[in-house]
């Protein structure tokens, strides 16, 4: 399941994951950021990540697609219970001059101060 907050003009776009995400939900994300993009750029955005199941092979595919689009991003802020396996030292290195931070769920509202820095 996916949820999208803050679409609006000078809001934080936030993406909050529950279990697995589907090829419907990385579209549904696709298209967020397409419309924050077109309100605003560069992007930040707050990922959070709650009892993660994984990802259907469809969704993988999907999320290869937006690659393009991860260039209009200039922060990323993950906030993950323990369910998420953790952030990947070679992730930042995927999408060059993205600054990405992780915290735990406690931190939240750390991560969306970070984001507004």
């Amino acid at each position: 399941m996916l949820e999208i907050k803050g679409e609006n003009k000078g809001e934080i776009l936030e993406v909050i994951t529950q279990e697995t995400a589907t090829q419907s939900d990385l579209q549904k994300f696709k298209d967020a950021l397409k419309a924050k993009k077109l309100q605003e750029e560069p992007v930040n955005i707050l990922f959070i990540f709650k009892n993660i199941d994984g990802n259907t092979p469809k969704a993988m595919l999907e999320a290869w697609k937006m690659v393009t689009l991860l260039k209009s991003i200039k922060k990323s802020a993950i906030v993950a219970d323990e369910s998420f396996v953790g952030l990947n030292e070679n992730i930042e290195k995927l999408i060059p001059g993205v600054s990405i931070s992780q915290y735990p769920l406690e931190e939240l509202e750390a991560a969306r101060e970070w984001l507004r820095e």
